[in-house]
């Protein structure tokens, strides 16, 4: 019989977060310029200011809520329930501390194509916030979405966004979504090669082509990308 004992795992490094997100000063034009999309993280630890990840494995381990597209310094424009496509002030997330807002950098987000982007989503400001739209992703998992199945053969998002046929109407994600599709550096690209009813928060927070990586060298993703010209007839 071995003598041998049998070898300890260490489980230390098992118990420490994969995430760990620490906070930044809010310096426009530094850590987030206009076009650039913020997402909301609700119930994290404490912090103000620009959330910044100090440690993390993977963009899925943390769940965002809400989107807005970046237009100032203080300002950007978002989808509210009951209120519709707004401007809005960003302190109003850099001061609170029981929300988290990360920046994602569209890639070659240059400051011509940011002002692109800002331009489109104050171009929707006054416009209606879908709640038709809303009930679809709550029923997600529900009765009501196999009765939708089974019924029409189509899901409650999808069956949702084809009863539209008003002025546009945005929720955060399809406002945010419908912002970049707009511009020929991202158009059908990533999450963007679907309707913009069917883009998910959470899958758009974490698409990696679209947005440049978290550690990406910033004078690769600033170089400009060339587009086809199409010569005159």
């Amino acid at each position: 019989m071995s003598s041998r004992k049998a070898r300890r795992i260490d489980a230390s490094r098992l118990a420490q977060p994969r995430i760990k997100v620490s906070s930044l000063l809010p310096r426009y034009g530094e850590n987030y310029k206009a076009g650039y999309i913020g997402f909301v993280h609700e119930g994290g630890s404490p912090s103000q200011g620009v959330a910044h990840f100090s440690r993390w494995s993977r963009l899925s381990d943390l769940h965002v809520s809400h989107a807005v597209i970046v237009t100032g310094e203080n300002e950007c424009v978002e989808a509210l329930t009951g209120k519709g496509v707004v401007c809005s002030s960003l302190d109003k997330y850099f001061k609170n501390a029981r929300t988290q807002i990360f920046f994602r950098k569209p890639r070659k987000c240059s400051s011509s194509v940011g002002s692109r982007i800002a331009e489109t989503a104050l171009a929707q400001v006054g416009t209606k916030f879908e709640n038709l739209l809303l009930a679809a992703q709550v029923l997600e998992g529900s009765f009501l979405r196999r009765w939708i199945h089974s019924a029409f053969h189509d899901s409650p998002q999808h069956f949702a966004g084809k009863l539209q046929d008003r002025d546009p109407q945005w929720l955060s994600a399809e406002l945010a979504a419908y912002c970049l599709d707009c511009q020929p550096e991202y158009a059908g690209k990533g999450v963007l090669a679907r309707p913009h009813y069917l883009v998910s928060l959470q899958e758009f927070f974490e698409d990696t082509e679209i947005f440049a990586g978290w550690n990406q060298d910033e004078k690769e993703d600033e170089k400009p990308e060339e587009f086809p010209v199409v010569p005159p007839v």
